[in-house]
């Protein structure tokens, strides 16, 4: 890891261990891969795991404990320790978007130079990534998690031109997911595919089956523009 940047600057990575996300997603282990992001090789900051089981972590990153009792909880209680320890900027993200890299983290980093707050918004209206600085906590405050309305909330606790928007990604939490990606043209979309056609599921249907109430579906109207075309 690079030494400290000035301010200093921490990835925050919340995610369970490899086994309950693809437990809680119904995946097989061939699909792990697809789920072992973000790569922050090279980013000026320094990346905390904050994972529900620490014996599967990472023993490279400094790792926590997540604590709370829902999503809301332990997230805003990640927050909380990294602002305790000091840093000045944070980038969380999880790792269940495959196309995040480390230069969308370094450039979200930059543009917080420049904006209150950076969001990747996902292609159901949650984030797949969010940059502030500490002194912005409170903007993440009381926001709806895990309703696909996160984004816009965000969004709207600021003024336009205090937010930067980063490119629609595609995050990976069911079968109809990997679909999507197998539409691209990069080196995950080859594998999406291919796991699409080799991995046993139930059938057809289990592939294209898009789990309406654990995805939170939204008003049509609240969807952001969509990634692909056709």
């Amino acid at each position: 890891m690079l030494p400290y940047a000035v301010p200093r600057r921490a990835v925050l990575i919340f995610a369970n261990d490899a086994k309950t996300d693809l437990a809680r997603r119904a995946f097989p282990t061939a699909i792990l891969p697809l789920l072992t992001g973000p790569k922050v090789e090279g980013v000026a900051a320094d990346a905390h795991f904050f994972t529900r089981s620490l014996g599967a972590a990472d023993d490279k990153r400094n790792v926590h404990q997540q604590i709370g009792r829902n999503f809301a909880e332990r997230f805003e209680n990640a927050l909380e320790t990294i602002r305790s320890l000091g840093y000045e900027q944070i980038v969380a993200v999880g790792r269940d978007c495959p196309s995040l890299c480390a230069r969308d983290i370094s450039f979200a980093f930059e543009q917080l130079e420049t904006h209150r707050i950076v969001l990747g918004p996902d292609h159901r209206g949650g984030c797949y990534l969010i940059a502030f600085r500490t002194e912005e906590l409170h903007l993440l405050r009381g926001i709806r998690w895990e309703k696909n309305t996160d984004c816009e909330q965000l969004q709207n606790r600021c003024r336009a031109e205090e937010v930067l928007l980063l490119p629609v990604k595609h995050d990976l939490d069911s079968w109809a997911d990997l679909a999507i990606l197998a539409r691209g043209s990069d080196w995950i979309a080859q594998f999406a595919s291919s796991l699409l056609e080799f991995v046993p599921v139930a059938g057809d249907v289990a592939r294209s089956f898009v789990d309406l109430a654990r995805q939170f579906v939204r008003v049509r109207g609240q969807m952001p523009p969509p990634a692909f075309v056709g």
